[in-house]
């Protein structure tokens, strides 16, 4: 079989071609299989890639479909696993040396959904050190590069799983999302990623760092693929003290009109408070005038009283206490095994005095309130995803780069990344749509519009 272009389609051009019998589930894996390959030993995305499984999947899919029997749009479709998300038999390290001795026994709710919708799952990929970090420096794994810029950092906690979709090793990945570990991925490496209403995923099987801020979401080469994988990964779960039951809502259509006649979008201004490079801003302008252009009304809007920074430190504390809890005895007992910075994090919380974990509850309650009040009448809110673009690894990390992601976490809401186009320097940018509690289908409308007027080619040319 002659290797398939994989970025001739998105996730949902390719479901179509499976269903119209065009392609096989089994030359797509392999596909995904030679570019691993071809493009693994330099861009380090899996920890543990699960070949064999992943054929015998892919042939069950197309068995299936030539008996009329597919599981539907992700049958046959190949997916990757963040680190931290358990898959049976295989290491469930969440990239922490620590961990690398523990095999997962059982799927993770999302895995197990994924695997009943008939995905082939690829294995595993890598992340930063316990989720908790934005560059994917990792010290059990080593670095994940960037594909657009084999010098460059993916963004983190996610960032294998953002740099797995953009080299096309897959059609889609599962990332996790603290304070913006999906969306900071996606916005570095150029794809589309979704972190949605507090609870709408469960977490279940899914090592924590933050019981309060954790997230599973997809990412994904569009909007309208998230909308297919939300489809799947979305529902109550009993056993999942965080998982929530949804009202209803209205369903995502990725057929829906590009109009946004009848929306109306607030749009960020005070990008300069959280320190937003030039470009970006630039980029941003250009967008809005896009979206306007769909027909949308477009107002502007600041978060009176929100201090960016300062609000993303009180989310970083709740993070860290909570973390010294879910790793205590990593940290008492193998503190060796753990990096420097880690243990400077986790030590950090496990120390902090309780007066400030109460204060830093506090800000985050009220800046909730407010952001709450912004929102009353309005469907969205529009905003770049990170101040940056991605950044070399031997550059310092710029301590605003979950600024106005970390927004969505600490407000429970759902928020999605779509690519910005390329700034001058040849890397990606993000564009981040916030929306209302349980607004999924509200935001991948408005980002799919976006999409489709843009059109932008986010393919990382240099990787053949």
């Amino acid at each position: 079989m002659a290797s398939l272009d994989i970025f001739a389609h998105d996730l949902a051009g390719w479901a179509r071609a499976l269903a119209a019998g065009d392609v096989r589930a089994s030359d797509l894996t392999e596909t995904c299989l030679e570019r691993i390959a071809r493009h693994d030993g330099t861009l380090h995305v899996f920890t543990t890639l699960t070949a064999d499984a992943a054929r015998v999947a892919a042939s069950d899919a197309d068995r299936r479909r030539t008996k009329g029997e597919t599981l539907g749009p992700l049958d046959g479709i190949p997916v990757a696993l963040k680190d931290n998300i358990d898959l049976a038999g295989t290491p469930a390290s969440a990239g922490m040396a620590s961990r690398a001795h523990i095999v997962s026994t059982d799927d993770a709710v999302v895995t197990a959904r994924l695997r009943a919708a008939g995905a082939v799952i690829l294995g595993k990929v890598n992340m930063h050190e316990a989720a908790l970090g934005a560059t994917n420096e990792n010290p059990l794994y080593g670095r994940t590069y960037n594909p657009h810029r084999a010098s460059h950092t993916p963004g983190g906690s996610s960032g294998g799983s953002g740099a797995a979709v953009a080299a096309g090793f897959c059609l889609a990945a599962l990332g996790t999302d603290t304070l913006g570990s999906v969306r900071v991925p996606a916005a570095y490496c150029g794809v589309a990623g979704i972190k949605g209403t507090r609870g709408l995923i469960s977490p279940r099987g899914v090592v924590p760092l933050s019981w309060t801020f954790d997230h599973v979401g997809p990412l994904a080469r569009s909007t309208r693929d998230l909308g297919l994988l939300l489809d799947v990964l979305a529902g109550f779960d009993p056993a999942c003290a965080e998982s929530t039951a949804a009202p209803s809502a209205e369903p995502y259509d990725p057929g829906a009109p590009a109009s946004l006649a009848g929306i109306r979008l607030g749009r960020l201004d005070g990008l300069a408070e959280a320190v937003v490079d030039l470009e970006v801003v630039v980029g941003f302008n250009r967008a809005a005038e896009i979206i306007a252009g769909l027909g949308a009304e477009i107002v502007p809007v600041t978060f009176d009283g929100y201090d960016f920074g300062r609000l993303r430190r009180a989310g970083l504390i709740i993070s860290e206490v909570e973390g010294a809890v879910v790793h205590a005895a990593d940290l008492a007992e193998r503190p060796e095994q753990l990096s420097d910075e880690l243990q400077a994090m986790l030590g950090y919380g496990a120390a902090l005095p309780a007066v400030r974990l109460v204060r830093a509850q506090r800000d985050i309650a009220a800046a909730r309130e407010r952001i709450m009040a912004t929102f009353a009448d309005l469907d969205a809110i529009v905003m770049p995803t990170t101040p940056q673009t991605a950044f070399d690894f031997s550059d310092p990390v710029p301590v605003n780069q979950a600024d106005l992601t970390a927004i969505a976490n600490l407000t429970d809401r759902p928020a999605v990344s779509v690519p910005m186009g390329f700034a001058s320097n040849g890397l990606p940018m993000g564009l981040q749509v916030l929306g209302r509690a349980f607004g999924e289908a509200a935001i991948l409308r408005i980002a799919r519009a976006y999409e489709l007027a843009a059109d932008h080619d986010m393919r990382p040319l240099h990787l053949s």
